[in-house]
């Protein structure tokens, strides 16, 4: 938690640990949201990859020099559901807690108004 409030504190933000609770999960929201937003992207490129990759044109203009390249190509189209697959869950799971988080903040101050 020290390393977390130290990362803020050099872009500017003084936070220390006796900071309010608002506070800390509002920085935890960012974070999750910034995660949620970093695995939306991955997976748009994983899907664009996957879309140039899957034309058989673009594998063969890859010169018989680049061979490594290809192989890489071909190994990666055997595995990129897999990884899309990883990166879905990994977002579900960030958009879960963001959800859950945002739940219990608002009851918490719908109850004690």
């Amino acid at each position: 938690m020290k390393n977390l409030f130290d990362l803020v504190n050099t872009y500017g933000f003084h936070l220390d640990e006796s900071a309010p609770t608002v506070v800390k999960l509002s920085l935890y929201f960012l974070i999750l949201s910034l995660m949620v937003l970093f695995n939306v992207i991955n997976i748009g490129i994983y899907l664009l990859t996957i879309y140039i990759v899957s034309h058989e044109k673009f594998l063969s203009k890859i010169p018989a020099k680049y061979i490594y390249v290809h192989k890489f190509l071909i190994f990666y189209k055997s595995i990129r559901i897999k990884f899309i697959i990883i990166e879905f869950i990994f977002l579900l799971i960030c958009l879960g807690i963001m959800i859950t988080m945002s739940y219990s903040l608002v009851s918490f101050f719908i109850h004690y108004k």
